[in-house]
């Protein structure tokens, strides 16, 4: 009876110990697993945190993008305005062009060509009168200085050696030429004198009849007309 007592108490014991080895083993295991859960935790915090960074970026971004496309809206529709009021000032300009284009024509229909033709005559008195300065000043009066393609003394040279005397014999207003933006031309006739010894070389006219035409313009501030150009017709 003794023996199955002990034999019991070991058994006992034995189970006793077993349990608390497979306890502990269990605890262990717990303990591991609760470490990686934490670690997994940490890890998805700091997943978590990223995310929530890089979503707060991207609505930075969006909004950024967002004032943008407002500004962009904005400067699209004041771009639209402003050609808009552009498109009407030039049709406005362009119709009171067309007006005084039209006007202008209409006054070289009915122009008076001794009117026309007064700074022409003056030019022609400086050269038969020798004095090819003034008859310079006159024949470039209406261009700018950048656009004259001859200099004083050159003209005053060169007119000097090859041009004795000059008559105007007939002036007509040109109703064609300078219809589109209403520039006046004259179709003049010269009766040009050489001088006995030309300078062949720049002759600008020949002996006897040249026919011409003059560019006339009129000075607003000096209220007179005056030549604008001048060539072989």
């Amino acid at each position: 009876m003794k023996k199955f007592i002990l034999v019991m108490i070991f058994v006992l014991l034995t189970a006793l110990f077993i349990a608390f080895n497979y306890l502990l083993w269990d605890r262990e295991n717990k303990v591991v697993e609760l470490k990686n859960l934490e670690n997994a935790n940490a890890s998805y915090t700091t997943n978590i945190n990223s995310q929530k960074r890089e979503i707060s970026a991207l609505e930075e971004e969006i909004d950024r993008l967002e004032n943008q496309i407002k500004e962009i809206e904005s400067d699209k529709e004041r771009l639209s305005e402003e050609k808009a009021s552009i498109q009407i000032e030039w049709a406005e300009t362009r119709a009171s062009l067309q007006e005084r284009i039209d006007f202008i024509n209409t006054i070289k229909q009915h122009a008076d060509t001794n009117v026309l033709s007064a700074p022409l005559v003056k030019w022609a008195e400086a050269i038969n009168q020798g004095d090819f300065r003034q008859a310079y000043l006159l024949e470039y009066e209406g261009v700018a200085m950048v656009d004259r393609t001859v200099r004083l003394d050159d003209y005053v040279e060169q007119m000097s050696r090859t041009v004795r005397r000059v008559d105007i014999t007939q002036v007509k207003v040109d109703r064609l030429r300078g219809t589109g933006n209403g520039d006046i031309y004259l179709d003049v006739t010269l009766d040009v004198k050489l001088p006995e010894e030309p300078d062949m070389k720049s002759l600008r006219f020949t002996e006897g009849v040249n026919e011409i035409y003059v560019k006339i313009d009129y000075s607003v501030s000096e209220k007179v007309f005056m030549i604008s150009g001048m060539g072989n017709s």
